[in-house]
């Protein structure tokens, strides 16, 4: 049986990766010179972005609060 924090842990490695994904589809999208593949790594970034916010919906979901960084 996993705990709650097994499933956070679990959630923040998500989110890790699908931040890390948006950035390179961005990344690649300010590449490449193809409008098509240009179109397709935008898109693609976008879907990251909504995985994220996905993840964020479970994260709050488990009672999860992030952390506030100090200045």
């Amino acid at each position: 049986m996993f705990s709650k924090e097994d499933y956070v842990k679990y959630f923040l490695q998500i989110k890790c990766v699908e931040l890390k994904m948006h950035d390179r589809f961005g990344d690649y999208a300010a590449r490449v010179d193809d409008p098509a593949l240009k179109k397709q790594f935008l898109a693609l970034e976008r879907q990251e972005k909504a995985h994220s916010k996905i993840v964020d919906d479970m994260l709050t979901a488990f009672g999860y609060v992030p952390e506030k960084k100090k200045d």
